[in-house]
């Protein structure tokens, strides 16, 4: 099989986290949309909806570790668009205390398949380190699919400093299933309706024409993993 995308990486980036209520949300939004464009990814109104599948092992590593707030720890997931199978990617999350980089590498519905109900064998045929990786971590450490996580996103983008602003919402777990193309039905609120996670990235500094658009000290900073929401909201 030819390579379906490079994986895709970025150096460890600045990331900041925070709950901030639908009005603070709203006004926010409404500040950002006059000075940074929306993503590559949003639809008309700048929304769009992000389905991913987490794995963890036997043991629950990543979720054991996320929620003890491990300096250095990571997850794998595959994430998808809009309920759509057209764009499909497998992703790699390392933290490092407030620091976090992504790994990425483009797969199909026949390897997303094989991947949640065989054993991963196709991820071989990609030139792909991550691929290779995500392999290994399924037949040697026993990764396995554990929820489904949704949510409608907001994203504007800067290409000073490569900034990236997201607003969360609507965010929901998966109550039985972790098929993220079959399960979107039997999905929970895992956060309260009423609250938006905010999510703040960028490589070096962040510039301070946008930094004074965003809510003060005042909002409450927090990892606010939704893995580790996706898992114990019960």
């Amino acid at each position: 099989m030819d390579r379906l995308m490079e994986d895709s990486s970025t150096d460890y980036r600045h990331e900041q986290k925070y709950y901030i209520t639908l009005t603070q949300a709203t006004e926010l939004t409404d500040r950002l949309s006059k000075v940074l464009p929306f993503d590559k990814y949003s639809m008309p109104g700048g929304k769009y909806l992000i389905s991913s599948v987490y794995f963890d092992t036997p043991e629950n590593k990543a979720l054991e570790g996320t929620a003890a707030g491990l300096l250095k720890r990571k997850k794998y997931r595959i994430r998808a668009y809009n309920h759509s199978d057209s764009f499909i990617s497998l992703e790699k999350k390392t933290k490092r205390g407030p620091l976090g980089k992504k790994e990425s590498v483009r797969i199909d519905r026949q390897i997303y398949d094989d991947i949640m109900y065989k054993r991963g064998e196709s991820l071989l045929k990609i030139d792909s380190p991550l691929a290779h990786e995500f392999y290994h971590m399924i037949n040697v450490e026993g990764y396995r699919p554990k929820t489904v996580v949704e949510y409608t996103r907001r994203a504007f983008v800067s290409n000073i400093s490569n900034v990236r602003i997201t607003l969360d919402m609507n965010i929901k777990g998966s109550g039985a299933g972790v098929d993220m193309f079959l399960d979107s039905g039997s999905l929970v609120y895992t956060v309260p309706p009423c609250w938006v996670v905010l999510e703040v990235k960028y490589d070096h500094f962040l510039p301070d024409f946008i930094r004074n658009l965003l809510p003060d000290a005042s909002v409450m900073q927090s990892s606010c993993s939704k893995y580790v929401y996706g898992r114990t909201y019960m």
